[in-house]
Parts: C-alpha cells; structure tokens; sequence
C-alpha cells in the first residue's frame, strides 16, 4: 500500500529540525536558472580578476592533462575532470562579504561544459550518495545568484551522506566561525582518488563509480576529501591548516567531531603528493603549518544526520568494470 502523506508526516518533522537548510529550501524557477547562468560566463578580465581574489599565493599547478578545465565563476573557482565527472578541487574566500543565510536549491548541469564530459543531476539519481558541494551554498550567501551557483554539477561530488551532513558540514561551519575573526580565510577544498591507498593519485581508469538508476557508471567515488585552509599570518607569513578525511559513513557530533577532526589534520606535502599539485605556486617561502585546529572557543555546530539517512549504512564496493558502489 502506499503510504499516505500524513504517514510521512513524522520523517519530514525530523528532517525539518535536523537539516533546516533541507526542509526550507525552495527551488529555483526557471527564469532564476538561466539569470544564474547567464553569470556564469565571464569575460577574461572578470575570470583574472576572481582568480586573483581567491588564490592571493597563486592558483593550484598541476601537470597538464588534457581531461581538466578550469571554471571560474565571480566568487569561486572550480578544477573540474572531464575524466572522473567532477571537481578535482573548488576554492572560494570567506571573510570579505558578510554571510546572511538562506538557500535555494538549484542543482542542474553546468552550461559550459561538453554535454559528452558533463556531470548531470540524473547521474546521481541513486540510493546511496549525497550530491555534495564542494564550495558549500552556505559561504555563497551574500546573494541569490551566488548561492544558486554553487549547485551547478561540477560543484558537486558524491558523498555519502553521514559524511556530507555530518563531518564534513561541521568543518564548513568551523570554517565559516574562523572567517568572522576578521582575517580572510582561503579555502581549498578537494577530492582525493586514492583507493589503493599508496598516497598516490590512482589513473582515472582504476576509479570507483557510482551507479545510476539509467544503469550509466559516469562519475567517480573521492576516497577521500581535504581542505587546506590559509591565511595570512602577523607578520604576513602564510599560515595553513590542512585537514584530510575518508570518505566513510563515520557519524559523528560534539566533542567527538572535533577529536575526529584533531585527529585528520595533515600536512601540504600530503595533499600535494595525492593530488599531484604545487598548491601555493607563488608563494616562495615555506608555509607555518598549523598541527591543531584554529580556536574553536564560541563556535556552534552540529551533526544534521537525520534517521533516513542511515539506510544507506554498510554500502560496498561492488567488483566490476567500472567497479560500482551497492547497497547491502
């Protein structure tokens, strides 16, 4: 029998108080889109002037590969693989607009690329992944337009959603915290391919993909997500805090999140040595990499791993070619 509406009463109260930015939400309308996009072509001056904004150290090198293109939108920049399907990294600034709050949901297929290359909204029409921001629309909230621009599907990576709503959304909201102490935060935020774990990057060929109910196998699994936050320090030196985390189904809230968090804080020559990248190219001298989490004193947040969400819980990696991702 189907369930009645007032059966599903009780999910979306619990979803409604766990994940507010969810139950809130509105779509946007059509006209909403394409004023959005229109946004998203910049002319070169425009695409120089937001690089310039958002990497003051220079933006991340990588050896040439003919699968990236590099996206840059006013207020944040995206290394996209034509490859995997999705960013390599997405970078933005945080402290120099004043955040308000809000969201407008407005997932749909980045215009620029190739539609044969181009992550879309029916790739991740699957049971077991979040579509996860890379920048999150919560740094974007200075506008409308800004925060429906960070739901293009190059913005977006699969993340299981104990990991997308959990520990991965407390570090966004730390990250927002250490903004408004009045130095500009830098932030990288990256995917990591490195299921073999030899803390290389794996050939995009050996990727593990995610299967969508199409049947198709197009955008690949991170094994793991990074950021790599930077400021300027007192007496103008770079200072950097780096933070490497699995790609799991851990849950966790508090104290706990934090002790996790302590607990993934790694190196630039990590992160560089796994994504194959000179992060701070223009930046000569050596970085002051902080070993612990910046003053967390005053923050607030909190876990929004609502009930429904654990029903993705003991997922697999499912032998094949590609290698897919199953339920139990």
């Amino acid at each position: 029998m189907k369930p009645s509406r007032l059966s599903w009463l009780p999910v979306v109260l619990l979803l409604a108080l766990a994940w507010p930015g969810l139950a809130l939400a509105d779509d946007c309308t059509a006209s909403q889109r394409d004023a959005a996009d229109r946004q998203l072509w910049l002319n070169t001056r425009d695409r120089d002037l937001a690089t310039e904004i958002v990497f003051p150290w220079g933006a991340p090198a990588t050896a040439a590969d003919g699968s990236h293109r590099r996206l840059v939108q006013r207020d944040y920049v995206i290394e996209y693989d034509d490859d995997l399907r999705g960013p390599l990294w997405s970078a933005n600034v945080l402290g120099l607009k004043p955040l308000s709050g809000g969201r407008i949901d407005c997932f749909r297929q980045d215009p620029r690329i190739p539609g044969r290359v181009a992550s879309r909204p029916s790739d991740y029409n699957e049971p077991i992944f979040d579509q996860g921001h890379m920048v999150p629309n919560a740094d974007m909230t200075f506008g409308d337009i800004p925060i429906m621009n960070t739901f293009i599907m190059s913005n977006m990576t699969p993340q299981f959603c104990q990991f997308n709503r959990g520990v991965w959304q407390i570090l966004e909201t730390l990250v927002r915290f250490w903004a408004e102490e009045g130095t500009p935060v830098y932030v990288l935020n990256g995917a990591v391919f490195d299921r073999d774990g030899d803390g290389l990057r794996d050939r995009d060929d050996e990727s593990v993909r995610m299967r969508s109910r199409n049947g198709r196998t197009n955008v690949s699994v991170p094994s793991a997500y990074f950021k790599v936050l930077a400021r300027e320090g007192a007496n103008g030196s770079l200072q950097t805090l780096s933070i490497l985390l699995p790609h799991n189904q851990v849950d966790v809230d508090g104290q706990a999140a934090l002790d996790y968090l302590r607990g993934h804080i790694t190196t630039l020559a990590t992160v560089e040595r796994l994504t194959g990248s000179d992060l701070f190219p223009d930046h000569a001298a050596p970085a002051a990499e902080d070993r612990d989490l910046w003053d967390v004193s005053g923050a607030s947040f909190r876990s929004l791993v609502a009930a429904p969400c654990r029903r993705t819980a003991g997922a697999f990696i499912q032998p094949g070619s590609p290698a897919v991702y199953a339920l139990p």
